[in-house]
């Protein structure tokens, strides 16, 4: 089964995936896809995480606790440490890239309906990459206040430092992460799962 609200994707997964696999395609609210789920019991579901409104890792979660047998892969565009982990929390026992080839992707579908989990290798790859953090404490400590839109002089009283250290602090972060500022920096540190 597949679960995504973005018509054109679904429907391409369904044309794509119905050569190979059995497959039903829904759309709507977590409500309409438990509902869908329930009556079909498929064995693996695929769970667009990145549809309209962003509800995928609730619908992940709802779908985990109401059919435990049933597993579910988590489909994405964002190959990022963050994504995976957020998928895999949510208890999804695949993972697959919306850039997959569809061999790739039926392989996938098939091996995680066997119980094995599956991550897309890129993703994988990503993931490990990402392991090495090239931010000290405080420069995390630092973006994450200013991923929360907080000015320096804010971020400065929080940690008790001079609005100076703070901009040397998020200067310091922008050139290691190669970015061209600090929301840019903030944002790459929050999807390598460093802030």
């Amino acid at each position: 089964m597949i679960f995504s609200n973005h018509v054109l994707l679904r429907e391409s997964l369904h044309a794509v995936l119905s050569t190979e696999l059995e497959v039903t395609s829904v759309g709507g609210d977590d409500a309409e896809v438990l509902t869908a789920a329930h009556k079909i019991r498929p064995d693996v579901i695929v769970v667009d995480l990145d549809g309209p409104g962003r509800h995928g890792l609730r619908t992940v979660r709802r779908l985990v606790a109401e059919l435990p047998e049933c597993a579910v892969v988590a489909l994405t565009g964002r190959h990022t440490p963050h994504a995976l982990r957020a998928a895999l929390a949510a208890g999804a026992r695949g993972f697959a890239s919306r850039q997959q080839p569809p061999a790739e992707l039926v392989d996938l579908i098939r091996r995680v309906g066997r119980g094995e989990r599956m991550i897309h290798p890129g993703t994988a790859l990503a993931t490990l990459a990402a392991m090495h953090n090239p931010l000290s404490a405080r420069e995390r400590d630092v973006l994450r206040l200013a991923a929360r839109g907080m000015p320096s002089a804010a971020i400065a009283s929080e940690l008790f430092l001079s609005e100076g250290t703070i901009r040397n602090y998020l200067s310091s972060a922008v050139r290691k992460l190669s970015c061209r500022n600090r929301l840019e920096a903030a944002r790459l540190a929050e999807e390598a799962g460093w802030i």
